[in-house]
C-alpha cells in the first residue's frame, strides 16, 4: 500500500510512479545525505578553488529546477553568500541582462534529465561570456547531455543524485527536493554535522506528517475548487511557486493556480478570490515574518470572497485554528529550508489527489503530448558576445 492505494489501484489510475516518487522522498534525502558525506572532501576541494569572497553564485534551471534555486538563493544570502537565481530560460534569451562578464561566477545547474535544450545552451553561453566561471552540476541523470559536457571540464564538478530520484513520471517531485537537499548541505559544509542531525530528525517528522495528513489532503482535493492559491513569504515563496505548478501540471491545466507572498497578494492578485477558490497559506516559523502571515489570515477570515482558507503550519497551529482551517505539520527543527521541504511534500500529495479527482492520469497528465516531461520544440539560436 502507498497511502490509501493498493498497487493495483495505482496501476489502474496511472499514478504509480508519481505517488511512489512523492512518498519515497524522505528516503531519497537520506541517500543524498550519505552521498554528500562520502564526497565531502571532493566538494570542499572544489569550493576552495572556485568559491572566493568575490564569487557570485547563480542557481539556474528551468521550471521546477528553476524553483529549486528560487528557494535556495535566499538561504545562501542569509549565510553571507552573493547568490541569485536566474532561469535558464532567461539566461538563454537575454544573457547580457543577467550576466556580468567580469564577475567570477559559480553556475549551479539543477537538472532532472539534463537534456532540456536550454540547459546545455546556458552552460555554453556562460562559458563564452563570463571570463572566470566554474560549474556545479547537480543532476539526476548520469546520461544527460549536461552531465556529459560538464564532466570533461576541469573547472566543473558533477554531482549525480541517487538513481531513484530520476523521476520517471511527468512531474518533478523527489528530483526537486533531492537536488535541493544536496545544495543545502554543500553550501554549509562548515555545519555539516549539525545539518546532518537536523536532516535526520526532519526526515522522521516529515514522513510522519505525510502519513498523518494524506486523508485530509484527499478530502480537500475532492472539493470542487476551480482556483487554487499558494501563499508563502521568504523561502516559502519558492515553495508556493512550486506547489502551484504541481497542481497545474497534475490537473493538466483544468484548474487555475496562483502563487504569491502573503503581503504581495493584497496588491491586486487578491482579485482571484471567489467562492470557488481555496487558498493555502504556508506559515512562517520566524516570529517577525509570521506576524504578516497572521495578519492575512485575520483579514481573509472576516471576508467572504473565497470558499476556503487553509493554514499549513509547522509551528503552533493553535495560533491560527480559531481563524481558519489548519493543516498541522509539526517540525521540531527551527530551519527555514527544512520547513520548506515539510510543506512542499504536503502540496505534492494534494496535487496528486486533485489530479485523480479530475479523472486525470498523474504519471502523464498530457497523453496527447501537448506538454512533455522534457521540453520539446525549443530552438537554440547562436549567441555572439
Amino acid at each position: 500500500m502507498l497511502l490509501n492505494f493498493s498497487h493495483e489501484d495505482l496501476v489502474a489510475n496511472k499514478g504509480l510512479a508519481t505517488l511512489t516518487e512523492i512518498t519515497q522522498q524522505p528516503q531519497v534525502w537520506a541517500e543524498v545525505l550519505t552521498l554528500i558525506e562520502n564526497q565531502k572532501q571532493v566538494i570542499e576541494n572544489f569550493l576552495a578553488t572556485h568559491l572566493t569572497p568575490d564569487t557570485q553564485i547563480i542557481f539556474t534551471g528551468a521550471g521546477t529546477s528553476e524553483f529549486a534555486g528560487n528557494v535556495l538563493y535566499l538561504d545562501l544570502i542569509k549565510k553571507g553568500y552573493d547568490a541569485k537565481s536566474i532561469a535558464t530560460t532567461d539566461l538563454v534569451t537575454h544573457p547580457t541582462h543577467f550576466l556580468n562578464s567580469h564577475k567570477p561566477t559559480l553556475l549551479v545547474s539543477f537538472a532532472r534529465s539534463g537534456n532540456s535544450p536550454e540547459s546545455v545552451a546556458t552552460y555554453n553561453i556562460v562559458q563564452q561570456y563570463v571570463t572566470t566561471v566554474s560549474n556545479l552540476v547537480i543532476t539526476c541523470n548520469k546520461d544527460g547531455a549536461l552531465a556529459k559536457i560538464a564532466q570533461i571540464n576541469k573547472n566543473d564538478l558533477v554531482l549525480l543524485m541517487p538513481e531513484v530520484s530520476n523521476d520517471k513520471s511527468f512531474a518533478m517531485t523527489s528530483s526537486f527536493t533531492g537536488m535541493m537537499v544536496a545544495a543545502w548541505l554543500i553550501f554549509d559544509l562548515v555545519n555539516f554535522v549539525t545539518n546532518k542531525n537536523h536532516l535526520i530528525q526532519a526526515i522522521k517528522e516529515i514522513d510522519c506528517n505525510l502519513k498523518n495528513n494524506f486523508l485530509k489532503l484527499e478530502n480537500l482535493a475532492n472539493q470542487k475548487h476551480e482556483r487554487i492559491v499558494f501563499l508563502g513569504g521568504g523561502i516559502l515563496k519558492g515553495i508556493a511557486e512550486e506547489s502551484a505548478l504541481k497542481v497545474l501540471e497534475l490537473s493538466a491545466g483544468e484548474v487555475a493556480t496562483f502563487f504569491n507572498t502573503p503581503v504581495g497578494f493584497r496588491h491586486g492578485p487578491k482579485s482571484i478570490l471567489n467562492d470557488k477558490t481555496i487558498a493555502f497559506v504556508l506559515m512562517n516559523r520566524n516570529e517577525y515574518a509570521r506576524r504578516y502571515d497572521l495578519d492575512l489570515l485575520k483579514e481573509l477570515a472576516t471576508q467572504n470572497q473565497l470558499n476556503q482558507v487553509i493554514a499549513i503550519d509547522c509551528f503552533d497551529a493553535s495560533q491560527v485554528s480559531s481563524l481558519v482551517q489548519t493543516l498541522s505539520c509539526p517540525l521540531s527543527i527551527n530551519d527555514d529550508f527544512l520547513m520548506g521541504l515539510n510543506y512542499v511534500t504536503q502540496s505534492q500529495v494534494y496535487a496528486f489527489y486533485k489530479s485523480l479527482s479530475l479523472a486525470k492520469t498523474p504519471d502523464n497528465p498530457w497523453p496527447s503530448g501537448l506538454v512533455n516531461r522534457v521540453v520539446q520544440g525549443v530552438i537554440i539560436h547562436e549567441f555572439k558576445a
